[in-house]
């Protein structure tokens, strides 16, 4: 006896036009449908991981021209110190975040993160 999920669904035809992106022109199935998912959700998290990395960066700059520029000021070195160190907690979490969709997408045999970031950059480019 088959349940409705043990089922295989045809789910027919195309979707999408010309160029509307990952997509356009493709036959349905389940398995093809759950890949094209799959790496729009590991695209997006990909460009994610990009943007947090990028945020980092320019937060660590800011906050060390206001350690520079603090000039001995107790406020202004505490605010910058902060900056820093939430800085450093975003980047954490986003890595942290990261790993573990990783250890579970591995745990449940599907791995969303298809996509490494360097993949997203690669595709991004202009050629």
């Amino acid at each position: 006896m088959k349940i409705f999920a043990q089922q295989s669904i045809d789910l027919g035809g195309t979707i999408g036009g010309e160029g509307l992106g990952p997509f356009a022109k493709k036959t349905l199935t389940g398995e093809s449908a759950l890949q094209g998912v799959t790496n729009a959700v590991s695209s997006i998290i990909g460009i994610m991981t990009i943007a947090a990395a990028i945020w980092f960066i320019f937060q660590f700059l800011i906050g060390g021209f206001y350690w520079i520029t603090s000039g001995g000021d107790k406020q202004k070195l505490h605010e910058a110190r902060e900056r820093i160190t939430n800085a450093f907690i975003g980047l954490i979490i986003v890595i942290a975040g990261w790993a573990i969709l990783a250890l579970a997408g591995q745990f449940f045999g599907y791995d969303i993160l298809i996509t490494k970031p360097g993949d997203v950059i690669n595709q991004l480019q202009i050629k």
